[in-house]
């Protein structure tokens, strides 16, 4: 048996989109996009739904994602080539499991995203006045199971857990957030770090697996 994906993209990089107009396209197609939120290059999102060809076709609807992506106030989102670091389009997947809710993504007001790829089978947040360096990756979930990968019902087998980024948080480049973790208020990640148990408020963490290392 398969794992069959349908897969809809109301904004990509390859559009011919100028910064002004992106926050329109996203609007038409049910992301929600808060005041004074800028972009600079054109971000890759995308609407997924995953079924097993045990179930037979499922065809995406673009209403069950209408509201799961929500973009806050005064935030800036960076998807061009012009940093001085490393850079790529920010990417927000929302992916909807057989029947299951859409994956939700909520980022707060004031956050700067550079390159970072979010994926939410189930809820992602992030809060106000989050900073992230470039190339970050969160998700809340592996996106399949560990075990009979191809077998019967794999889609069905996939499971998650929220992530939440609190408050005031900077997440260091190039930093891999895992399924069920919360980085607490004012918390810091280390470039490069790869989280998966949740960070207490105030605490920085590097390495891989993250490690508190001082607490501020």
């Amino acid at each position: 048996m398969t794992t069959l994906y349908d897969n809809e993209y109301p904004c990509r990089p390859d559009w011919p989109l100028l910064g002004e107009s992106v926050g329109g396209a996203l609007r038409a197609h049910g992301v929600e996009v808060g005041e004074g939120t800028s972009f600079v290059g054109v971000p890759r999102v995308a609407f997924t739904q995953v079924a097993d060809s045990e179930d037979g076709p499922r065809a995406l609807r673009r209403d069950d994602f209408r509201g799961a992506i929500r973009i806050g106030a005064r935030c800036y989102v960076e998807s061009s080539m012009n940093p001085a670091f490393h850079s790529q389009p920010v990417r927000l997947s929302s992916v909807k499991v057989a029947d299951r809710e859409a994956g939700r993504i909520v980022v707060g007001d004031d956050v700067v995203l550079q390159g970072v790829a979010i994926v939410a089978y189930e809820h992602v947040e992030i809060g106000d006045g989050v900073m992230f360096g470039p190339l970050v990756t969160i998700m809340d979930s592996s996106g399949h199971p560990l075990r009979d990968r191809g077998g019967a019902r794999e889609a069905a087998r996939i499971t998650s857990a929220p992530v939440r980024v609190g408050d005031g948080a900077w997440v260091g480049t190039g930093a891999t957030i895992l399924k069920g973790v919360e980085i607490g208020e004012g918390g810091v990640v280390g470039a490069q770090s790869v989280v998966y148990e949740s960070v207490p408020a105030g605490a920085v963490v590097v390495g891989n697996p993250a490690r508190v290392v001082k607490r501020l």
